[in-house]
């Protein structure tokens, strides 16, 4: 049977990490494409018409997102379902609210707002993130208790290490 070390360490170098920054680098491109569609959107005002009511899960509850009407600027009338889904309800029927959209996929909307149009990038560096302090928490936690079974049992409990290629002697005079 493998070592429990050796599986861990592999588990961090060649699961974890490239996880970690597989995450990080689709935080990158969600970034990227986010700047992209902000960039080429219109912004005008569209008016919250409904708040649905929608179930989260089984035990948890509801939600509920908004539903947005605004017109284009060549005046068609689109009305859109927001990915947003908060509990308490995050606006009030009948407000105004700055809406984006795409002049070539109107449908495509968006509320204008930090945390809607940036959940997706926050999320993925964050789990990147932790992906990879994990990892690297394992990979040092792993080097350390190696060395300390790798020294003699009476060098465990010393404090301090000896440097890599020398040699710790102790005087042990008993009185």
């Amino acid at each position: 049977m493998e070592d429990p070390a050796v599986f861990l360490s592999r588990l961090a170098r060649f699961a974890l990490i490239p996880i970690g920054l597989l995450l990080l680098l689709a935080a990158g491109f969600s970034v990227w494409s986010t700047r992209t569609w902000i960039a080429r959107a219109i912004e005008t005002p569209g008016s919250v018409i409904e708040m649905v009511r929608l179930r989260d899960s089984e035990d948890k509850g509801y939600v509920f997102a908004p539903v947005v009407r605004f017109q284009t600027m060549d005046g068609r009338t689109i009305e859109f379902q927001s990915g947003l889904r908060t509990n308490p309800p995050a606006y009030r029927t009948g407000q105004t609210v700055s809406v984006l959209y795409d002049p070539d996929v109107p449908e495509s909307a968006a509320i204008r707002g930090v945390f809607s149009l940036w959940l997706m990038p926050i999320i993925l560096a964050f789990i990147g993130s932790i992906f990879l302090m994990v990892a690297t928490a394992m990979i040092m936690l792993i080097r350390r208790v190696a060395r300390a079974l790798d020294q003699p049992p009476h060098l465990t409990d010393v404090v301090g290490s000896p440097a890599r290629g020398q040699v710790a002697v102790f005087n042990r005079t008993r009185s």
